[in-house]
């Protein structure tokens, strides 16, 4: 194996590792479960791409023939890793669009699971045994892709449409990345012949998908700056001054909030000033409100939010925004 190969694996694996433990440290502060989804979905990718980098010694070494390369290195492991990416990758996007339906998720792991045994038990060992067995993971992230499209061109909801539409370049990127995964396992091994291996000259093993790494490290870069953002909002002692990043994340996620949970538009414009650590008394000056009245929105406010009290109202914000 290449020495610029070594490095480039060992590169991926850091960056993998550290989206990880960045988003571990969001879950922790905000404990919002998208953020737990994301650091799950970036370990066992870590360990999948360690696993690939194993079967790059293990093949040159053992390498006798061009078709030698055509073989899966651990099936029941690769298995057990693309099951674990679509289901937590998939929780990502679920926790996103607020969908609950544990059936989203089941199937699509079931189906990955009995579909990559079918292609290990019928199809005889060589290049497409390897093709369908890899190519499992492009179709169900295209099954994905499309049930994301699906939930905008269907929703009713302005606000979910516009979180959606905000990201519809992010979208856009991963779905051409996605293409290229396909595309390159087709041609590496369906059209690309292994000359010259006996020599020794082996640039890299099939198991290997550099589109595949180019994908998840676009969705790494994405988690991790999402996930920096949030933990320098700092959510030990919830925000009580108002400054320009604490400003800009409510304003993004207050209409969404308030939508969810049936809020008015007073009882918005009250929640806007508690998440900003007011008291009744100054909220009522800043709307020119009786001081009753802003307690009535308050009481309404923790009622449809299902909290105790204001303190527990912010951190579900936080939370769940």
């Amino acid at each position: 194996m290449s020495i610029v190969l070594f490095y480039y694996t060992l590169a991926v694996l850091l960056v993998i590792i550290l989206t990880a433990a960045t988003c571990l440290s969001s879950y922790l502060v905000f404990r919002k479960p998208i953020s737990l989804f994301a650091c799950m979905g970036f370990l066992i990718y870590f360990f999948d791409v360690a696993l690939v980098f194993q079967d790059d010694f293990i093949i040159q070494k053992h390498l006798v023939s061009p078709e030698a390369i055509y073989f899966i290195g651990n099936p029941l492991v690769s298995i057990i890793t693309g099951a674990g990416l679509i289901a937590t990758f998939s929780l990502c996007v679920y926790s996103f669009l607020g969908e609950t339906r544990r059936r989203y998720v089941v199937v699509p792991v079931v189906a990955f699971s009995a579909l990559s045994l079918a292609v290990l038990l019928l199809v005889p060992q060589g290049n497409w045994q390897e093709f369908l067995f890899y190519s499992m993971r492009s179709v169900l992230f295209f099954w994905l892709l499309l049930f994301i499209a699906v939930r905008y061109l269907g929703a009713t909801d302005e606000v979910t449409r516009n979180r959606m539409w905000r990201r519809r370049r992010f979208y856009l990127l991963i779905g051409v990345l996605g293409t290229c995964v396909l595309l390159e396992n087709v041609w590496f091994l369906l059209i690309w012949e292994p000359h010259g291996l006996r020599s020794g000259v082996l640039a890299f093993f099939p198991e290997r998908n550099f589109a595949e790494n180019a994908l998840l490290l676009c969705c790494a870069f994405f988690a991790f700056r999402k996930s920096f953002q949030t933990l320098c909002l700092r959510f030990e002692s919830p925000p009580s001054v108002e400054n320009e990043p604490t400003q800009l994340f409510i304003e993004q996620n207050l209409m969404a909030f308030g939508k969810s949970h049936y809020l008015s538009n007073r009882e918005s414009e009250v929640l806007h000033l508690i998440l900003l650590g007011k008291s009744n008394s100054a909220i009522a000056g800043s709307l020119y409100l009786a001081l009753s009245t802003v307690k009535v929105h308050t009481h309404n406010i923790l009622q449809k939010t299902s909290c105790s009290n204001r303190q527990e109202l912010i951190r579900k914000f936080w939370r769940t925004s």
